[in-house]
């Protein structure tokens, strides 16, 4: 069941960054959710410092997993699951210290929600795979 809902997860994620790419390319900026910004208006702070931090985040996991562990094979869902719980962590510390107003926390939560479906589901492929 949580392989099948992170797959629906996955393609619809795919699906918004998709789009987002598109009406970039056409000038119109989307933020998640669906924030439209035309013209020369900005995506908010808070949120471009989290998505810097996060990648930051999984550089030095998986800077740290290569030190140590060279040899480990991961899987695509595995590499989604780190970087949208480095996402949700560095989010969550972002805006609370940038004082972020308590609704734009349901952006954090929803990310948290995925971050813990796609670990269930990529769990089980490891137990597979070790089988």
């Amino acid at each position: 069941m949580a392989r099948i809902l992170s797959k629906i997860i996955v393609g619809l994620l795919a699906l918004w960054a998709t789009s987002a790419i598109v009406t970039q390319i056409l000038g119109i900026t989307i933020f998640f959710p669906f924030n439209i910004v035309e013209g020369q208006e900005f995506m908010p702070y808070h949120r471009l410092n989290s998505i810097r931090l996060s990648i930051f985040v999984t550089f030095i996991y998986f800077s740290i997993r290569y030190l140590f562990f060279q040899s480990q094979k991961l899987y695509p869902i595995q590499f989604l699951e780190i970087y949208i719980k480095s996402f949700t962590i560095t989010c969550l510390f972002v805006f609370y210290s940038m004082n972020v107003e308590f609704r734009e926390y349901y952006f954090v939560f929803f990310f948290f929600i995925v971050s813990v479906i796609l670990h269930f589901a990529s769990r089980k492929k490891i137990r597979s795979y070790f089988n």
